[in-house]
């Protein structure tokens, strides 16, 4: 096995960790929720959704923080999937998250480049531009994590206090114009009832992707306690943004309108004052806040390569560091390759809506890696605890059994389809794994 675990720099400290938490939920997800909610359900499914998605984040989040503060070591699910289940399960984890973060980074951008569009409306339509400006987006953030976590955790900070700044102007705008009787409208009848809260559920939890963020990068946090306080007040602030922003958004737009919107929340505004600034000002904030997240997410996505160099499950390469900054250049050089090629093949291939399609299909490669830490929880837990019957069972486990299952019932909310995608892309990952070991 590598040694580059005692190599990483512990320069984390709680608000940069809390930032990275928060600066990787609120990315692009958010601000073009009620717009993706809006073509799936019902304001009162949406509004279900995001409670049910808000207590399931929470579960998770405190069932990975409780296995990071114990294990302080960069990639999370990996380290105690491997502990727990053994090699391959640790693998598929590590790489259904990795191949997340490209898909995610590139929904990211794309949400950020719709609320641009607001005032260059050809961005919308024009592909070749979006490709190039998506690009230079991730190899700028690839580049800056590669000159050292400080610098990009500072960075990520400084990001993360701006992008709160205009979700508090548009909640102070949106209570004054709220109209409960937009709560009563559908955009297809496909969208009534409560047949749409399953799928509701799994693109909810696009907006709440990240709040790992902190556990992923455990061995450079200065020390273990700020990795449970960073997870779970992050989460929180969160939840309690996001329900403000999906009750509020739907009950000042209708639908239909929301689900024609590229730019909900600045559209919103636009129509309930009338100004072309006020709605603006959220336009550029929601893309700097896109463009900042992606950094957050090259950061994490980065660890979770040089974690599964670290412990042989890839090429032992992506585990080298960088003697001056302290950081896995290889892994981050890598990442930036593929997250080119994937998002080449995605704007010329994939019709209709691609932020939809690669949301959804991130947040499947994500529940893998939710699905196999709670486990990892449960498992590692009775091995320390030795529960003599199943009642002691489930009470030692609880927390992360209720976490267990919201990820199980979120996979199946993902549809057919998206299951389908995400299996094959683990399937994909094999030849990786099967080379690393025939190294050893």
């Amino acid at each position: 096995m590598n040694d580059g675990k005692q190599m990483l720099k512990r320069d984390i400290g709680l608000f940069s960790a809390t930032a990275i938490c928060v600066g990787q939920m609120i990315g692009s997800g958010i601000y073009m929720a009620p717009q993706g909610l809006a073509e799936l359900a019902n304001p009162k499914a949406a509004i279900i959704a995001m409670v049910i998605t808000g207590i399931g984040s929470l579960l998770l989040a405190w069932s990975f923080s409780k296995m990071s503060e114990e294990n302080p070591l960069s990639g999370s699910a990996i380290v105690n999937t491997k502990d727990a289940f053994g090699d391959l399960p640790a693998f598929m984890v590590g790489w259904s998250y990795w191949c997340g973060c490209w898909i995610a980074n590139g929904a990211i951008i794309l949400g950020g480049l719709n609320y641009l569009s607001y005032f260059f409306p050809i961005l919308a339509t024009a592909n070749f531009a979006k490709y190039g400006i998506t690009i230079l987006t991730l190899w700028f953030f690839t580049i800056v994590n590669m000159r050292g976590v400080k610098k990009a955790g500072i960075m990520n900070l400084i990001i993360t206090i701006v992008k709160l700044l205009p979700l508090i102007l548009f909640i102070v705008i949106a209570v004054a114009h709220f109209d409960s009787a937009n709560l009563e409208t559908v955009s297809s009848p496909e969208a009534g009832g409560m047949g749409a809260l399953p799928l509701a559920i799994a693109y909810a939890l696009w907006s709440f992707l990240g709040f790992e963020g902190a556990c992923i990068n455990a061995a450079e946090m200065k020390n273990r306690k700020i990795i449970k306080k960073a997870t779970m007040l992050g989460t929180g602030i969160v939840i309690v943004i996001y329900l403000l922003l999906i009750i509020l958004a739907a009950g000042n737009m209708s639908q239909g309108k929301l689900m024609d919107s590229s730019s909900p929340l600045a559209d919103i505004l636009y129509e309930a004052t009338g100004g072309y600034w006020t709605g603006g000002f959220i336009a550029i904030a929601v893309f700097i806040s896109s463009f900042g997240c992606v950094g957050a997410w090259i950061l994490s996505s980065a660890r979770i390569a040089y974690s599964l160099g670290e412990y042989d499950l890839f090429p032992g390469s992506m585990a080298k560091i960088n003697l001056k900054t302290k950081t896995p250049n290889v892994a981050l050089v890598v990442n930036g390759i593929l997250m080119t090629i994937i998002m080449l093949i995605a704007f010329f291939t994939k019709e209709g809506n691609l932020y939809n399609f690669l949301a959804l299909l991130s947040v499947m490669s994500f529940l893998v890696f939710y699905v196999f830490g709670a486990a990892s929880e449960i498992m590692l837990s009775c091995r320390k605890n030795h529960p003599a019957n199943p009642l002691s069972f489930i009470k030692k486990s609880v927390i992360s059994l209720l976490a267990f299952v919201y990820s199980v019932y979120a996979i199946y909310g993902s549809g057919a389809d998206y299951v389908m995608w995400g299996f094959i892309l683990i399937l994909v990952g094999f030849p990786f794994f099967i080379y690393a070991r025939s190294k050893q």
